[in-house]
């Protein structure tokens, strides 16, 4: 079974079918066709079957995609461990994009600085997905809000931020909570702050990006709920006002996680280093 019939598979499935896989791995449709071809003549069972335009992963597909991910990953930390070994060591980073706006670029100039030989790549995402992508093999580690207990992840906390309500200086918020979408840490607190202080039936607005949610808050649309590093290094900081919110309320840990079985683990606690760790971390689920 070779490695690049796997990473094939792997690329099928993840950008949603043959034309859009051979764009990732820079071939025709013919080779991608003829690679997963192959990979069902050797293993005597068909990987996908197509439900009108889409391919879906057979259950058989689905075994194999798993160990796929897992077989790659291995390739590529053999690889990273002969390149640590020659001081020249690839770390892929997952992180949601309000932690590598604001907490992320001091660690990397840091990381640059000091241990050239470990050469970063970052991956930007929600909490969820991040989760997902390390449990996947995807990537080596991620930084995600909130609590996280899995039985194949490390959990190291790295950043301890301050939740706060944050309103419009210029005029009276709208009785709408604005929001992240599904699977941002940020997002869950908000909304549970929202159930816990009985504004459930209020409407909510979704935006994609920190700074689009903080400047509707700031036209008056509506109030959140985030971290107050997100709005003091916003630059619609000067039309906003925040109010604290109690200890147990106020407190959202950022995380570092990694699987318990990933090689570069020297890179990773060095990555980890990098932040001042809070002295009694608290659940931020």
């Amino acid at each position: 079974m070779e490695l690049l019939a796997l990473r094939t598979l792997k690329a099928v499935v993840e950008e949603g079918g043959i034309k859009a896989a051979s764009l990732k791995l820079h071939t025709v449709q013919s080779n991608i066709t003829t690679r997963i071809q192959r990979l069902e003549e050797e293993l005597d069972a068909a990987l996908f079957i197509r439900r009108g335009r889409k391919l879906e992963l057979t259950q058989s597909g689905e075994i194999l995609y798993n160990y796929a991910n897992q077989m790659l990953q291995l390739e590529r930390q053999a690889t990273a461990a002969v390149h640590l070994a020659a001081d020249n060591y690839e770390l892929h980073i997952g992180s949601p994009e309000p932690f590598a706006a604001v907490h992320l670029p001091a660690a990397l100039q840091a990381l640059r600085r000091d241990y050239s030989n470990i050469i970063p790549k970052v991956y930007s995402a929600t909490s969820a997905e991040l989760i997902t992508a390390v449990l996947d093999h995807q990537l080596d580690c991620a930084f995600v809000g909130g609590q996280v207990e899995h039985g194949e992840l490390n959990v190291i906390p790295a950043v301890q931020e301050e939740m706060v309500v944050v309103t419009s200086k210029e005029q009276a918020g709208e009785p709408t909570l604005i929001i992240r979408g599904d699977g941002c840490a940020y997002r869950e607190r908000a909304l549970a702050w929202q159930r816990k202080t009985g504004r459930s039936n209020e409407e909510t607005m979704v935006m994609s990006t920190v700074d689009g949610l903080l400047g509707c808050v700031a036209a008056g649309l509506g109030y959140t709920v985030i971290s107050r590093e997100m709005v003091t290094q916003n630059r619609y900081e000067h039309s906003l006002q925040l109010e604290s919110l109690n200890a147990t309320e106020a407190a959202m840990n950022i995380m570092l996680i990694h699987r318990k079985d990933a090689l570069p683990i020297e890179a990773i606690n060095i990555l980890a280093g990098l932040f001042k760790q809070p002295d009694q971390p608290r659940s931020a689920s």
